[in-house]
């Protein structure tokens, strides 16, 4: 948690009046007046809160010493972009999983529903980031501005037929490989971005088979839970999230290549 939050945590408050109030009953038995007691006890009631906050925002990570690694600064996708569409597929998805997991009576029903829940949540927050670092490569596609580059290289190449000037022929010949390198930089970056919005097309379409198939158990009831039927249920529910996180794992492996 952050500061803020740990601030906004009502066991952190809770805590710090239990030990608060312990501290002034203890002060006040040993003959200190009660306002010196109150004091005293609020005083340790205050070192409570500020260790719970410090260690809670520090706490961030996998352990005590770890460093917190500060998130890239990335753009949110817009409403209209393919990514975005992406993400809102499998935001409703883990949505409906999470509405299906509280329904369930039968305990078997209800872990197998709440595990498919639980375990697409990470892949939701992997195809968030993949969803906005596609947008960044959609803007420094459109920064590099192709068209007009492609028109600037036909331009250029007219002009080489009509040169006779070595020394000048020379100098467009430079300008066009360095325009030319650059147009097969924005072609990279164009397939990559068109194969990281393919694997996560994949990976919501994972999630939304996960959701059915989550809808699907849950339907059956408690006296499916020795069946067939529900072996095959659960089994498609461990090959739909295999199928969700493959997606975002070889994204991320295109964004590292990249």
């Amino acid at each position: 948690m952050s500061v803020g939050e740990e601030l906004h945590d009502p066991w952190g408050w809770v805590a710090a009046g239990v030990t608060g109030g312990l501290g002034w009953a203890v002060l006040a038995g040993t003959g200190l007046t009660g306002a010196v007691a109150v004091l005293a006890g609020a005083g340790i009631g205050a070192a409570v809160l500020a260790t719970k906050v410090a260690l809670g925002a520090r706490g961030r990570g996998t352990h005590p010493d770890e460093p917190v690694r500060a998130r890239d600064r990335l753009p949110e996708p817009p409403r209209d972009s393919s990514q975005r569409r992406m993400l809102d597929r499998s935001t409703s998805a883990l949505a409906r999983m999470r509405d299906l997991a509280g329904r369930p009576a039968d305990p078997w029903i209800a872990e197998e529903a709440g595990r498919a829940y639980t375990e697409s949540v990470g892949v939701l927050e992997s195809m968030d980031d993949l969803a906005r670092r596609v947008t960044l490569l959609d803007s420094s596609i459109a920064a590099a501005r192709p068209d007009l580059l492609m028109q600037e290289i036909a331009n250029l190449q007219a002009q080489l037929t009509r040169t006779t000037d070595p020394d000048v022929r020379r100098e467009q010949d430079r300008a066009l490989a360095a325009l030319d390198s650059q147009a097969d930089a924005i072609d990279r970056l164009l397939r990559r971005r068109d194969t990281l919005l393919a694997q996560m097309q994949g990976s919501a379409a994972g999630l939304e088979g996960l959701a059915t198939r989550t809808g699907e158990l849950v339907a059956l009831g408690p006296a499916s839970q020795d069946t067939e039927e529900a072996t095959r249920i659960v089994a498609e529910l461990t090959e739909s999230l295999d199928t969700a996180r493959q997606g975002v794992e070889e994204a991320h492996r295109v964004l590292r290549d990249l």
